[in-house]
């Protein structure tokens, strides 16, 4: 952006510029700071201030999207997230994809997500035992949301609280247990799988 004021006795004149670029795509509208012939809409929806092929000054918005110019048309071009800066709550399944656009190509390129959200709950068996590390959280229905990580310590994602959840003691001899919540779940108390 560029700005100039002059004035005399006889005129006043100011004068602006902007440079850049305006991007309409199926997922709304978005800016670019500069555009070049062959450009990808880059979309990981709810990754917030990822950078874009390791470049700081070029981030995911607010709603996981970025204009990235720097195509190279009739080759393969290495389209990577770095999240490691990121404080957004969803997870990026898969931070690298390929694209090898013609010239003059708006490419798409979606990144999956997981944008439920993510809870950390300390928890051990009823005979004060820790969980065993890496088994399988699931929910009411049986579907895993989830898995036991170091210190007995589980790690889930769901869109709402679950009434409960289900954990393997004993794979062989099909044995779990089953922490209950209340409306909430408090991450900062030690829960009892029974």
């Amino acid at each position: 952006m560029n700005g100039s004021y002059s004035q005399s006795s006889a005129y006043r004149q100011a004068g602006a510029s902007v440079s850049g670029g305006i991007v309409a795509w199926s997922g709304g509208v978005n800016l670019a700071n500069r555009l070049s012939e062959t450009f990808a809409v880059m979309n990981a929806p709810g990754i917030k201030d990822a950078y874009v092929n390791g470049q700081k000054y070029r981030t995911t918005n607010r709603n996981g999207v970025v204009v990235y110019d720097g195509m190279t048309p009739y080759r393969e071009n290495y389209l990577m997230l770095d999240v490691s800066q990121s404080d957004s709550e969803a997870e990026l399944r898969g931070n690298r994809k390929i694209a090898a656009p013609y010239r003059g190509a708006v490419v798409l390129v979606n990144f999956d997500t997981d944008q439920r959200k993510p809870w950390f709950i300390k928890a051990l068996r009823a005979d004060g035992q820790p969980l065993t590390f890496g088994y399988e959280v699931n929910d009411i229905h049986g579907h895993n949301i989830g898995v036991v990580g170091q210190g007995s310590q589980l790690f889930i994602r769901t869109n709402e609280v679950p009434p409960s959840v289900n954990v393997a003691i004993d794979k062989q001899q099909g044995l779990s247990c089953t922490i209950t919540f209340g409306k909430e779940i408090d991450e900062s108390k030690n829960y009892i799988c029974q």
